[in-house]
């Protein structure tokens, strides 16, 4: 088993930064399969808001605003903002990106304002997921949705064998939890997918006014 300092976990994946944290979040080779699906069942459309949770590094924000919408992106990590202002220069210089330093339970974002919400490999590490999840919820328009890519309990030992601190240092939730999280919040699942050694995504929405 390999062993990771709380400190290690923490540069490399709850709040990355330095070099490390810097070419993990650049290049997170481990969470295409992830982003390639979240992508495909949750496309965002030319004139949306959407927000990323979690936006790491800000890989799977260009993705989204190849796509002509405006994104808002979330970060607890100073140094995951900064790199993604860096890799979206241009929407954000455009006014089609805004970035911020906040936590997932307080989302600096106005209720109901948003299309789609996004939270990938992110989830896990939230030590207030349902709080974060109804943050989450707070801030969709109606008809808008919400996908989110976390793991199982099944994937602790896989984690464990490792980096004991990293398996520590996570929450390993059914989709039953997340399901009802996002009902109390007011949301209604739609569907969950596994994700190929990544996990599942679930995805759920705020049903439109009559």
């Amino acid at each position: 088993m390999f062993t990771l300092s709380s400190g290690m976990v923490d540069r490399i994946a709850r709040r990355p930064g330095g070099l490390l944290g810097y070419l993990l979040y650049r290049f997170p080779f481990g969470h295409k399969t992830g982003f390639d699906l979240a992508f495909s069942r949750l496309p965002p459309a030319r004139g949306d808001l959407v927000l990323e949770v979690g936006c790491g590094g800000g890989v799977f924000l260009r993705r989204l605003l190849k796509c002509g919408c405006r994104a808002i992106a979330v970060d607890h990590s100073p140094e995951m903002i900064a790199n993604s202002g860096r890799l979206n220069a241009k929407a954000l210089a455009a006014g089609r990106l805004c970035l911020h330093e906040a936590d997932a339970a307080a989302l600096p974002v106005s209720t109901g304002t948003v299309d789609k919400v996004y939270c990938l490999n992110a989830f896990f590490f939230f030590p207030r997921p349902a709080e974060s999840l109804a943050e989450m919820a707070r801030v969709l328009k109606p008809g808008g949705r919400l996908a989110l890519i976390t793991s199982p309990p099944a994937f602790r030992r896989q984690i464990a064998r490792f980096s004991a601190s990293m398996a520590a240092s996570m929450r390993f939730d059914e989709p039953e939890a997340l399901a009802g999280w996002a009902e109390a919040s007011g949301l209604v699942p739609i569907e969950t997918r596994e994700v190929a050694g990544a996990g599942y995504l679930f995805i759920a929405g705020r049903e439109t006014a009559a």
